[in-house]
């Protein structure tokens, strides 16, 4: 079955920056995630739920891609961008924490499971509409604040 793919507007964004063999490495894994879903994704996040229910590819060097199922068949590319824990206000996962309503990354041992269920199906996740919106919320250019007159 083939996979249905959608990028948020935040992976929207994100994805018109990528240029040379970033974004031929963006490309490639979005067909392949058309044709293997879950199976062309590296990982799962370890965490509660939504956390534990997203996908990790990573693309090239530092740059990661995550996705989210909303069924079997049909995947949601939420963020992407390089993680870089030095710079958190291009860090993809400090994104990623702020699309999942978190400050900070979940605690706890990080196990990186199989993204694909036990049975091979795509790991589901009802919130994806509220991750989505969270994604398009995010995407927004800040709000500029009106400098007071004298």
């Amino acid at each position: 079955m083939r996979t249905e793919v959608y990028l948020s507007v935040l992976a929207e964004k994100q994805a018109e920056t990528l240029r040379g063999a970033d974004l031929r490495a963006f490309v490639a894994f979005v067909s392949d995630l058309e044709v293997r879903g879950c199976a062309a994704l590296g990982y799962r996040l370890t965490g509660e739920i939504p956390v534990s229910r997203l996908c990790v590819k990573h693309l090239r060097d530092a740059t990661r891609v995550v996705v989210a199922f909303e069924a079997p068949g049909r995947a949601w590319v939420l963020v992407l961008g390089p993680h870089d824990e030095r710079n958190r206000a291009q860090d993809v996962y400090a994104s990623l924490w702020k699309v999942c309503g978190l400050d900070v990354r979940p605690a706890g041992e990080r196990t990186k499971p199989a993204c694909c269920d036990d049975d091979g199906t795509d790991p589901d996740l009802s919130e994806i509409d509220d991750l989505v919106a969270r994604c398009r919320d995010l995407a927004k250019p800040p709000r500029r604040r009106a400098r007071a007159r004298s």
